[in-house]
């Protein structure tokens, strides 16, 4: 089966992951070891520039406005011997706490640590009951947020946001790899990656647990999202894979994201479905060669804003799916 990512997303990313690889970082390119380092770093960064961040080191953005990472740079954690990484902190401010600009950027082995690991269910229910929209209440935070096209992002761990984790927007595109991301799950938002406007992604090789959604889109038209080889966790507060619709948006359309591939993962989540669908996509949706928790179809895959089974007939695919799968 072709992977559905656009090829053209692939090169690219092939194209920058070559160029970047091949420069290493000379000696008087010490890794930084305070937040004002970074700063001054990423300020004067010039393209393929590699960033180090020092073993050990814990820089807390929570007094920053948001970093800007304007060139084409990698910026990397040195591990320590027991594979622990650096760690980015954001004590909620309402802000990203990195918005990625310029393309080709590489993100390795990084913690980025929000500050809210929670829900705040019952909290916001009780605002909403007042009439108050309670899902904003509380500062809304990012880990993440993308605007650029190439971005690859591998071996990093990233929870307690209470948006997203990784948000994509704009005409960007980003490669997730080999990560963890977990406790982003605030009531009515918590995403581990969170995809808005045309943007597309590729999330393969990683663990995401404690969220509320850990993949979703706002299903714009042109919207891309593929999901292999992951573990999605059973402690999920609503379904782990979700594509909106335009009833969601209020956008007089049906329509539910351009495709959607969700392959060779193992999903334990029981509680809730694997995916449901809130629009119709443009071309496809297909899920398959996954290890479900689920016991059949029926439970696995849900249906919203009026969309059915019958409405979304010769764009949805669903086979060769392992049920049963503790």
């Amino acid at each position: 089966m072709k992977s559905l990512i656009l090829l053209p997303v692939i090169l690219m990313m092939a194209s920058c992951s070559t160029r970047l690889l091949s420069r290493s970082p000379s000696a008087a390119e010490a890794p930084v070891t305070t937040v004002e380092q970074l700063k001054d770093r990423l300020a004067k960064a010039k393209e393929a520039e590699v960033i180090l961040i020092g073993e050990g080191v814990r820089l807390d953005l929570s007094a920053e406005p948001t970093l800007h990472v304007t060139a084409p740079v990698i910026l990397k954690g040195v591990k320590g011997p027991d594979g622990s990484t650096p760690s980015l902190v954001h004590q909620g401010r309402p802000v990203p706490m990195l918005l990625i600009e310029a393309p080709d950027v590489r993100i390795e082995d990084l913690k980025f640590e929000g500050v809210e690991t929670d829900s705040k269910k019952e909290e916001i229910i009780a605002l909403n009951r007042k009439g108050i929209k309670g899902v904003y209440q509380f500062p809304v935070t990012r880990g993440i947020e993308i605007v650029s096209r190439g971005v690859f992002i591998s071996g990093c761990e990233m929870s307690g946001f209470s948006h997203a984790a990784v948000f994509l927007r704009g005409d960007s595109s980003a490669y997730i790899e080999k990560s963890h991301i977990h406790h982003n799950q605030r009531w009515g938002l918590g995403y581990g990656v969170a995809l808005h406007e045309r943007a597309q992604a590729r999330i393969t090789g990683s663990r995401f647990n404690f969220n509320r959604h850990s993949i979703a889109a706002s299903g714009l038209p042109g919207q891309v999202y593929e999901a292999d080889q992951n573990w999605f966790g059973p402690d999920h507060s609503d379904t782990p894979l979700d594509m909106h619709g335009g009833k969601d948006r209020g956008d007089g359309t049906e329509i539910g994201g351009r495709r959607v591939h969700i392959h060779h993962n193992r999903i334990l989540s029981t509680a809730v479905p694997v995916f449901i669908h809130r629009g119709i996509p443009q071309e496809e949706v297909r899920i398959e060669f996954n290890q479900l928790a689920h016991s059949n179809e029926k439970t696995a895959i849900g249906y919203y804003n009026g969309v059915t089974r019958r409405s979304v007939s010769g764009k949805f695919v669903f086979e060769k799916n392992e049920f049963g799968r503790d």
